[in-house]
């Protein structure tokens, strides 16, 4: 199961910015037309408002049917009105005689969805509902509509724990996370230690993002149980070395800063409180978009440390301030980084690296606008005879079903060991 626990590490108050990164935009959920039964599901379950000055009944919001329709509820007797924000699509709520805003969607694919609320023109989350997809310096209200595909919570399987750690970085100098998942069963003092995946999230997200819709543990749940990977232990990291987050995401010292941060803080942390392998064959590092772009460079870097290596969409263009000193990464995601830029960012790789490397997986989207400096690495790759295996999956973009999936591979290739 997935525990959120509270504690004093980074806070949350910084003002929200807008970054546009590259030109993506990444999908939201998908658009829905309204349904307003005449008896909302589980309405007739309900008990009736409360007197004498109670609180009222505790309403269930979102209720997901087993149909696949989402009913969302809303307690606003003074409101004039309110809708459900999915994406686009807005769903006006019906009021009761109690002030019990309601709405039901038509059937839903299964799938994670996000979603608000606007109260007279005030948008907010969902109060009665607990699950959020977060990202850096906010969240949003989350649902699961259950289903096969290895990434949805499925019945009947053993969940393992999500631990969430607080440390006072002195490289970026900040409090910041990391997140840690165990598998089920897992033994502190088990004779073989276990392998570690360390991944990492795109821009504009925190080191939780993975964990809340991006089902990173659920993943690595219903692989375990089916026998498809092997028990391992998941560190999900802040990705960002400099200590104003996103906002300082493009400049050479967020990623410098984040490989020092992992390697000098966080491994040290992780290999002194779990029972985790110190061997380099037993270590994996991944990511998505920054994330992708993150992994590989630290990891490519330090073959000492890792020998399983992923990137989902990879924004290699970020290294544009590696290979150009002074210079922040930009300019699109279609400008050409060239083979002296990769010459400077991995001054030591060469064949000799291919004794080190057990996968170096590269993955894009041939809809995505990072497919060409992807191309472009993967060709000056093969310059210098470095093995990687990849795929381009056609007419994919820069979304999230895509980078769940691609983990849900990635981390059965990396249990082949």
């Amino acid at each position: 199961m997935y525990m959120r626990l509270v504690g004093t590490g980074r806070g949350r108050t910084r003002a929200i910015e807008v970054f546009a990164l590259l030109g993506f935009i990444v999908a939201g959920s998908l658009p829905l037309s309204a349904q307003q039964p005449a008896t909302p599901p589980g309405a007739a379950n309900q008990a009736p408002a409360g007197r004498g000055g109670g609180r009222g009944p505790a309403l269930k919001s979102p209720e997901i049917g087993a149909d696949g329709r989402v009913t969302f509820r809303l307690r606003a007797p003074n409101a004039k009105e309110v809708l459900v924000a999915m994406g686009s699509t807005r769903l006006p709520m019906q009021n009761d005689q109690q002030g019990v805003w309601t709405v039901t969607t038509d059937v839903l694919a299964p799938n994670y969805y996000t979603y608000s609320m606007v109260i007279d023109g005030t948008t907010v989350n969902d109060p009665a509902n607990r699950l959020v997809e977060t990202s850096f310096g906010s969240f949003r209200s989350m649902f699961v509509v259950p289903g096969p595909e290895p990434w949805l919570p499925a019945p009947g399987v053993p969940r393992g724990a999500v631990s969430r750690h607080t440390f006072r970085s002195a490289i970026a100098n900040d409090d910041r996370e990391f997140f840690v998942y165990t598998p089920p069963g897992y033994e502190p003092k088990r004779s073989r230690a276990y392998p570690t995946l360390y991944l990492l999230h795109g821009l504009g997200d925190d080191a939780e993002r993975w964990m809340n819709g991006g089902a990173a543990n659920v993943i690595l749940d219903n692989l375990i149980s089916q026998g498809k990977a092997q028990p391992m232990v998941l560190v999900t990291t802040l990705g960002y070395g400099v200590n104003n987050g996103p906002a300082g995401a493009m400049a050479a010292e967020s990623l410098t800063g984040y490989t020092k941060i992992l390697l000098g803080e966080v491994m040290p942390q992780i290999e002194r409180t779990y029972n985790v392998s110190r061997k380099r064959e037993e270590r994996a590092i991944a990511g998505l978009s920054m994330g992708g772009a993150e992994a590989v460079l630290t990891g490519l870097n330090h073959l000492d440390k890792f020998a399983w290596i992923g990137s989902f969409s990879g924004a290699f263009v970020m290294w544009r301030s590696l290979a150009e000193p002074g210079v922040r990464s930009g300019g699109g995601a279609a400008q050409a980084l060239g083979p002296a830029a990769f010459d400077r960012i991995f001054p030591q790789l060469d064949d000799k690296a291919n004794a080190s490397i057990r996968m170096l997986w590269l993955t894009c989207g041939t809809a995505d606008s990072l497919i060409g400096v992807n191309r472009e690495f993967k060709t000056w790759l093969r310059s210098k005879q470095i093995r990687f295996t990849e795929e381009e999956a056609a007419d994919v973009g820069h979304v999230w079903p895509y980078w769940r999936r691609m983990l849900t591979e990635f981390a059965q290739k990396a249990s082949q060991r």
